[in-house]
Order: C-alpha cells, then sequence, then structure tokens
C-alpha cells in the first residue's frame, strides 16, 4: 500500500474521533447550547497532501485516486426546547351552578287540612290520607308515651279499640291493621275540637269513686261498676274490723279496704314461711328426707304431732305436710327450731313486707303484707313446688274464702284464728281460675259466732265475680 494513501487513511480516522469526542463535549460544555438545540456542523478542512510529481514513470497501472468516505459533517440531534405540559389550566375555571338546598317548612301532621271527609275516616288514620299505615301507629305510640298531643278528633280516630283511652295497645292495633291482620273499621262518630289539647294524655274513662272510707281500687271497668258498689254496699254494714287486699297474680288491678291496718298473723304464716324455708334448702343443698327429732319443749296444746312419742324422728317433708295441712303448731316449732327465724325475714326484707320473726314462731302484718307474701307464693317455681301447691291446696282446716268461690276452681289457701285468746280471724288464698288472683282477709272477727265466716265468704263471691268480667 501506499505510504500516502496510508497516512490519509489514519488522518481521516483520528479526525472522526477527535469530531466524536468533540460533539460529546459540545454537548456538556453549557445548557444554553443544549436548550437551543443544534450545533453548527463542524467542517474540517482536509488539506490533502501535495502529491508532487514522480520523476520515475509509473509502469503500474494506474489506480484511481482512493475517495475517502465523505465524512457528512455530523449533525447533533437537535433537540429542541421540550416543552412541558403546563399544569396551569389555560382555560377559565367553569364555575358551575351551586344549588343550594331549599329548605321547605315542614308542617306539622296536627296543622295539615283533613283530606278525608270525617264520615269516611278509619279508625286509625292519623295523618287523613285515606289508609292505615306503620306511620299512623307510630304516631299513636309517640301520643301514648306523652312525646306528642294530639286533637280531640284525633284522639278518637287514634283509639283503635273504643274504650275510651289512647294507649300503646291502640298503636298495635294499628300496626296490625297496616299489616291486612285485621280489618279496618271506621269511625262511628267523630266529635270534639280540633285545637291541640293541653293535656298530654287523652283518657276519658270514668272512674270509680268510691263512697267508702278506706275503699280503694284503680279499676276502670265500667260494667263492674255495679258489684264496686255491691261491695261498698256490704261492707258499711258489716264488722268493722274486716280489712283485705285483692290484686290479680299480674297487679295490673286491684281493690283494698282498710289493708295496711296490722294485726297478729296468727297461722297464716306458715304458708309464706314454708315457702321460704324451701327456698332456703335449695340454696344450701338440704334434702327433704332430713330428719327432725320432735322434743317435749316443741309440744303445743290439742296439737296432733304433741300425741306423738318424744325422741321419735321425721323428715321435713311429713313435718310440713302437718304444719300445712292440718296447721299443726308442733309440727311448725320443730320447723322452726331447725330452721330458724331468719329464713323468712330475709325473703320479708326481699319483698319489702314489715313482717318480722323473733323467737317466736308468730308475727304481725297487714293484708297488705301477706298479699306480697302470697303473691310470692304464686310465682314461686323451685324443685318444691308441687309439694307447697299440693298441701295448700289440700288444706284440712276449715274453708272460709273457699266458700265463695265456685266448685270445681282451685283455692291455694291457709287461715288461722287466735281463738279466745288472742284477736284474730284470716285467710288467705290464691284462687287458681282460668285468671288467677290473691285475695287476703284480715279481720278481728270472734271465731266462735255461727256466721264468723259470712263476711269471707260474701266478699269472695263479689271480688271472684269482678274478676272474671275484668277478665273478660
Amino acid at each position: 500500500m501506499n505510504i500516502k494513501k496510508f497516512r490519509i487513511i489514519i488522518i481521516t480516522a483520528l479526525c472522526l474521533l477527535a469530531f466524536t469526542a468533540l460533539g460529546a463535549a459540545a454537548g456538556e460544555v453549557s445548557t444554553a447550547e443544549a436548550e437551543i438545540g443544534s450545533t453548527e456542523p463542524i467542517t474540517e478542512s482536509t488539506t490533502e497532501p501535495t502529491t508532487e510529481p514522480t520523476t520515475e514513470p509509473t509502469t503500474e497501472p494506474t489506480t484511481e485516486p482512493i475517495t475517502e468516505p465523505t465524512t457528512e459533517p455530523v449533525t447533533e440531534p437537535t433537540t429542541e426546547p421540550v416543552t412541558e405540559p403546563t399544569t396551569e389550566s389555560t382555560t377559565e375555571p367553569t364555575t358551575e351552578p351551586t344549588t343550594e338546598p331549599t329548605t321547605e317548612p315542614t308542617t306539622e301532621p296536627t296543622t295539615e287540612p283533613i283530606t278525608v271527609p270525617d264520615d269516611e275516616l278509619f279508625r286509625g288514620d292519623i295523618d287523613r290520607d285515606g289508609r292505615v299505615s306503620a306511620a299512623d301507629a307510630r304516631l299513636i305510640l309517640q301520643f301514648s308515651a306523652r312525646l306528642r298531643q294530639f286533637t280531640q278528633k284525633t284522639c278518637i280516630i287514634a283509639d283503635m279499640n273504643s274504650d275510651k283511652a289512647v294507649t300503646a295497645y291502640d298503636a298495635r292495633l294499628a300496626l296490625r291493621t297496616a299489616a291486612r291482620l285485621q280489618d279496618s273499621l271506621p269511625v262511628a262518630e267523630l266529635s270534639g275540637a280540633d285545637d291541640i289539647l293541653l293535656l298530654d294524655k287523652y283518657d276519658s274513662r270514668v272512674k270509680y269513686e268510691p263512697t267508702l272510707a278506706g275503699f280503694s281500687t284503680n279499676i276502670i271497668d265500667e260494667s263492674v261498676f255495679p258489684k264496686l258498689r255491691e261491695l261498698e254496699s256490704y261492707l258499711k254494714r258489716a264488722d268493722s274490723s274486716i280489712t283485705f287486699h285483692f290484686t290479680d297474680v299480674n297487679q295490673q288491678y286491684y281493690i283494698k279496704y282498710n289493708s295496711d291496718r296490722v294485726f297478729r298473723t296468727q297461722c297464716t304464716v306458715k304458708a309464706p314461711y314454708v315457702k321460704s324455708m324451701m327456698t332456703y334448702m335449695e340454696e344450701n343443698n338440704i334434702p327433704m328426707g332430713t330428719m327432725l327429732t320432735l322434743k317435749d319443749s316443741q309440744k303445743w296444746k290439742d296439737c296432733y304431732v304433741s300425741s306423738f312419742p318424744t325422741g321419735n324422728q321425721y323428715t321435713v317433708c311429713e313435718i310440713l305436710r302437718y304444719a300445712l295441712r292440718l296447721s299443726d303448731n308442733t309440727a311448725y316449732q320443730m320447723l322452726f327450731d331447725y330452721f330458724g327465724p331468719d329464713v323468712l325475714n330475709a325473703n320479708a326484707e326481699r319483698l319489702g313486707v314489715g313482717l318480722r320473726l323473733d323467737n317466736y314462731i308468730f308475727g304481725y302484718a297487714s293484708a297488705d303484707d301477706m298479699t306480697k307474701l302470697f303473691l310470692d307464693i304464686y310465682h314461686y317455681d323451685g324443685k318444691h313446688k308441687k309439694e307447697l301447691y299440693d298441701n295448700l291446696a289440700n288444706s284440712l282446716t276449715s274453708p272460709q274464702i273457699s266458700l265463695g268461690i265456685p266448685e270445681g276452681v282451685p283455692v291455694l289457701r291457709k287461715s288461722g284464728n287466735g281463738g279466745s285468746s288472742t284477736p284474730g280471724f284470716h285467710d288467705c288464698a290464691i284462687v287458681m281460675s282460668e285468671t288467677p288472683f290473691v285475695l287476703v282477709i284480715y279481720t278481728s272477727i270472734n271465731t266462735h259466732g255461727s256466721r264468723s265466716s259470712v263476711p269471707f265468704s260474701t266478699i269472695a263471691s263479689i271480688v271472684y265475680d269482678i274478676n272474671e268480667n275484668i277478665a273478660n
């Protein structure tokens, strides 16, 4: 190869390398050039080496001059200034029309005009839209709870069962009507004012007004008012020592007559004592087969168990039967000596009863007190319940209240009298009719009188009729 040609190749290669290095350096020289975007093409003039004429004749074939690859001026990629998308909005902000909530004035149901004529209204249609709905039931419930007022006419519409009172029960009936579980009933007669009642509860039922001092009742069923007057009339001419307390076992209604007067309990205390004793036995795992030993000091005069030999042993179950069925004082004394007075005292305190026993088997109480104790007997549901009920239902003592109760109706009872020594002739009963009730009669009537049982049977008969009429 010709030296000249070789030199040309070497020079060209060096120029290319230099040009590349210059291009790289040019990109880093300044940021300004990079932002402008283009660099002028660098063209180095290639100075061809002067070819001196050869003096020697060339005998070799003529070789065309080697044309070096034309080196196009390297143009750096034009980096045009990058226009980043501006985050600022070029369009004017769109202001959407703000629709403020329109608050329409709310109108109370009582101020809305009547849309259904009075003669076409149904019971329970409080908003008078022609139908009974759950919303109507809610309004009735609010009124019965004294959370809103009704007009007098609205009260008549809300009185679903026509008992002249608006209660939660009417709300329940309205809800049943709304659910189509019962038919809608038209309002028979709509009378009264349309203005808001000042009273916060509607109750036009007639209250019974006693005429006898000491007589009280919460019964408002007019159908039994004649019986209440009959009862008052009898008490006015009966023994002035008579007191009583009557109530259903759910204590929804009552009749009382001087029922807070205190007497000696006599043998009526034995029933609540045995019930309290049974609860104590259950709590302390004392079996009914526990043996009790008869002592001379426990024997009362003229008692059946007193005829038993001293030192003999009997089970608790045997002894309590004598105490309840025969009202045997000796049997009761044996139980009292073994279990103590506190089994009853603790239960009486729990019930809010004033009766307390100390070292003596009898105490003092009122008809109100004994009513609470006999309600406690009714609601007793312990494992000895059947034993207790059987003994009270099969009492062998002379009946008093039972004489005024229809035959076939079970009566759990416990009577007591002090004879001629201590005044007090009483009977306490749980009458197990379809609607059970408790009746306690406490008196100081002379037990030896020929008609001593008449007050008990008379009061019981009237009270039984009243209870049955209210229940139905």
